[in-house]
């Protein structure tokens, strides 16, 4: 059972990420709980439940899954970042469940995860030269995420001795041209040549090392300016985020829609929805606790790695130390199915009737919550679409009236407000937009952190006359961004 949709999930979802809306991707989050927590209650009433669920090792999973949803709960953004955090649930949750395959599933599945590179590789074909937009709009949404998934693919495709698969992921990587790819295989291949050091196979490797230190050089002198003063910006903006909320975070995915909120005045301003460091956006998002137990979790397990997939897991601890790869949900699945290893624990056990009776009722209060909760997600994201319709249409009216009824809800409230603070600024036709500033100063009570919000009341309070709630506005904001 667990194969199964595991297979469908790393085999498909990297082919799908570029058209990864919201109904799909909750869709592949709920297929993997599901059939975990099935698989669950099937073992528990049948042959019994793995002991090794309680192993020491899972500790810190367990530690960053309640830090990380904590920090969710008490998150200024987690009205837009809700959904979000289920993908890294669901990373999870394929990595724990991983550990209770047996060597049979786990072929099955690192065979669909060699067709699934296979599709992926056809559609990059099928864009370059037949759409020929493979630059503007590739798998996985993004060059440097596609170069990371090919980096990933091909110790595993060594591994299994697929040598065209492993020449198909070169020439992805060649095609993205990521120089962080590049230097993230290069680490990987170093570490393999490192971990060869000794006896009669000193010399070869030493020489392999220096070679491998010699490309690197090019590498770094072909880094653009640009390039380097964005990384720079964007890491600052994380650390800023972290330094204000440096227990709870913002919680996860939230750096999208906080960063512009801690750029630095006249610092490059490009926008980007990641910080391209996995490890300081996951700092700034979830909180030095919740961290901690992360990436303990993730070096334990990557040191315990076997096998030339080590060096996949490797090279992605290396990429994301520029890049933002990691965050992209097909990716980061792989990466976790990557990260797992067969569980050690010996044994079953066979939870009480009553417990396990009550877990169930439990877990379908869980259920019901979280379907209620996609439903009014999905809900008010065709809201938001009819009110763009609408206003785009100059019936801005109807448009308010659209999003309305997402103030009901508190989860929503915030991204509504500042939506109904869109349309009503739109509907001032150049006044001083009363109205708006309205709505934008609600949002303000529901996240004091909202950019949106202060970058449009400060449009709205620079007009003549309002210099008073101009400077009131200035006072509030160093209060908040100290």
């Amino acid at each position: 059972m667990l194969a199964y949709i595991f297979l469908f999930v790393l085999g498909i979802s990297p082919a799908l990420q570029a058209v990864f809306d919201l109904q799909l991707q909750l869709a592949l989050q709920r297929a993997v709980l599901f059939v975990c927590l099935a698989w669950l209650f099937i073992n528990a009433y049948g042959a019994g439940l793995p002991r090794s669920l309680g192993e020491k090792k899972f500790y810190p999973l367990w530690a960053a899954a309640g830090l990380s949803f904590i920090s969710l709960l008490v998150s200024p953004f987690k009205g837009y970042i809700f959904n979000e955090w289920g993908n890294y649930a669901a990373g999870l949750l394929i990595f724990l469940f991983a550990s209770f395959l047996n060597k049979e599933e786990r072929g099955k599945v690192e065979r669909a995860v060699v067709l699934g590179a296979w599709l992926v590789f056809a559609v990059s074909l099928l864009e370059a030269f037949v759409l020929e937009n493979f630059l503007a709009k590739p798998p996985l949404t993004n060059l440097n995420a596609l170069a990371l998934y090919a980096v990933m693919l091909i110790p595993l495709a060594l591994d299994r001795k697929s040598w065209l698969l492993a020449g198909a992921m070169v020439v992805l990587v060649v095609w993205t041209q990521s120089l962080g790819a590049v230097l993230a295989g290069l680490a990987a291949a170093g570490f393999y040549a490192a971990s060869r050091l000794k006896g009669k196979e000193l010399k070869e490797n030493v020489w392999l090392l220096a070679a491998l230190a010699a490309l690197a050089v090019p590498i770094f002198y072909l880094l653009q300016a640009d390039s380097v003063a964005g990384r720079l910006a964007w890491w600052r903006s994380a650390w800023e985020m972290f330094a204000a909320r440096p227990l709870s975070g913002f919680g996860h995915a939230s750096f999208t829609w906080a960063q512009a909120a801690f750029q630095a005045e006249g610092a490059f301003r490009e926008h980007s929805i990641y910080a391209h460091n996995y490890y300081l956006e996951f700092l700034a998002e979830n909180g030095l606790p919740a961290a901690l137990a992360w990436f303990w979790l993730v070096f334990a397990a990557a040191r315990a790695r076997t096998g030339l997939v080590k060096y996949s897991v490797i090279a992605a601890l290396v990429h994301s130390l520029v890049d933002f790869g990691l965050s992209v949900p097909a990716n980061f699945w792989l990466f976790c199915w990557l990260l797992s290893s067969p569980s050690e624990g010996a044994g079953v056990f066979r939870p009480s009737r009553r417990a396990a009776g009550a877990a169930l009722v439990f877990v379908c209060l869980l259920l019901a919550a979280l379907f209620s909760l996609d439903l009014r997600s999905l809900s008010f994201e065709k809201a938001r679409g009819r009110a763009a319709a609408a206003a785009a249409g100059g019936e801005l009216s109807a448009a308010e009236t659209e999003l309305r009824p997402a103030l009901k809800t508190g989860l929503l409230r915030a991204p509504a407000l500042e939506l109904l603070g869109r349309v009503s600024l739109a509907d001032s036709g150049g006044a001083p937009g009363f109205r708006s500033a309205v709505y934008y100063e609600m949002a303000l009570l529901e996240n004091r952190y909202s950019p949106t919000a202060w970058s449009a009341l400060r449009r709205i309070y620079s007009q003549p006359g309002l210099e008073p709630g101009a400077a009131g506005l200035e006072r509030r904001r160093l209060e908040v961004f100290k």
